[in-house]
């Protein structure tokens, strides 16, 4: 399935758990929060914390794969994009990194 949207997602969420034969009050107690906010994933709701809906696919065993493009982008960069590369790029004055993969 080809994830382009916020509600992409959450058609992928619902069909996973119908799947697995839970509700959604199942799947919000197998993870922790509410069958309010599984609602309002499966039905697209923009904004919302991605730990958790990654969280709630990993529960769900869905398997994700990424795949990058081949040649840079044709949208033209602007003052707030960073490349994947940046990120392992720091200031000598900086003695950690951003982040550890």
């Amino acid at each position: 399935m080809r994830i382009r949207t916020a509600r992409d997602i959450g058609i992928l969420i619902r069909e996973a758990r119908t799947r697995r034969g839970l509700s959604q009050a199942a799947l919000a107690k197998m993870i922790n929060t509410t069958q309010t906010w599984v609602s309002w994933i499966e039905n697209g709701k923009p904004g919302a914390e991605i730990g958790s809906v990654l969280l709630a696919l990993t529960t769900l065993g869905v398997e994700m794969n990424f795949d990058l493009p081949t040649s840079s982008p044709t949208v033209a960069p602007d003052a707030n994009h960073h490349d994947a590369d940046d990120r392992y790029h720091h200031d000598e004055e900086d003695e950690t990194p951003p982040y550890t993969l």
